[in-house]
């Protein structure tokens, strides 16, 4: 049975399908939760700044 680890605990998890995980890639609403609030406060954030396209698809 492949197994996979909660991204926030790192708690191991035996899946058949990632359909049995509902909470996937967490291992529970909690750890969820938690790292979507990390988010929200901007405790995560992105290193590299976002690439605007600049070219239009009509211009050729």
């Amino acid at each position: 049975m492949p197994k996979i680890k909660c991204s926030y605990c790192k708690k191991e998890m035996e899946y058949n399908d990632l359909k049995d995980i509902p909470t996937f890639p967490f291992c529970s609403k909690k750890c969820k939760l938690i790292d979507l609030g990390h988010w929200l406060n901007e405790d995560y954030k992105m290193e590299v700044p976002a690439k605007l396209e600049t070219e239009s698809f009509y211009d050729d």
